[in-house]
């Protein structure tokens, strides 16, 4: 691991792995995470513009160590918090980093993107995208049915979508489908969203 990280990274992966790289690089810079009062995490379901607000305040604040680190690991980045974090990422403090975990790289938009350094977190959890090979092995009916038992049983549907969209990445053909389940992530991002709805829609569109 490079001694000297980009100020703003994109760490593309599941927020367990990334914590686990982050911790590791920190390890090996000789900062404690622990009792850190310089190291602010946000694991919050859905970052929105209030967030991105309290971060940038954090962000200009006097630090108390020599290095400041955030580190966001939400399900939902909502489109208002990626332009707020443009400037605090383009332009930020000295010692400063920043870590933005996404499952997802093409779901942070790409001014937010340029301004970063992107790494891919390979490994992971083998049960990630379980729920979305079931139910694209399903037939109509039947994923009708997955829709109810994945809003009952109140399932991440942000954490579905995103496998959803690993595993058509890998089929051939299947552009339509990946634009269309890219639309329906981008938006939940800045809504609040049934998901029952959501995946009874996918069921007869895919």
């Amino acid at each position: 691991m490079s001694r000297n990280p980009h100020h703003a990274n994109l760490l593309i992966g599941t927020p367990e792995r990334a914590e686990l790289y982050l911790r590791r690089l920190c390890d090996d810079l000789g900062i404690e995470l622990a009792n850190n009062p310089d190291f602010f995490a946000f694991r919050t379901e859905t970052f929105g513009i209030n967030e991105a607000r309290v971060l940038k305040l954090l962000s200009a604040r006097k630090a108390v160590t020599p290095r400041k680190i955030f580190f966001i690991a939400s399900t939902r980045l909502t489109l208002e918090a990626q332009n707020a974090l443009l400037k605090t990422f383009e332009d930020p403090f000295p010692d400063t980093f920043f870590f933005l975990v996404t499952r997802e790289e093409s779901l942070v938009v790409p001014t937010l993107r340029s301004r970063m350094q992107t790494i891919h977190i390979h490994g992971g959890d083998a049960s990630v995208g379980v729920e979305a090979e079931k139910f694209l092995s399903l037939p109509i009916r039947d994923r009708l049915l997955f829709a109810k038992s994945f809003a009952d049983e109140e399932k991440n549907l942000s954490v579905f979508l995103d496998d959803l969209l690993c595993l058509l990445k890998k089929q051939s053909g299947a552009r339509k489908s990946l634009e269309k389940v890219y639309n329906i992530r981008r938006s939940i991002g800045n809504s609040v969203t049934m998901p029952r709805l959501v995946i009874e829609h996918l069921s007869l569109m895919l």
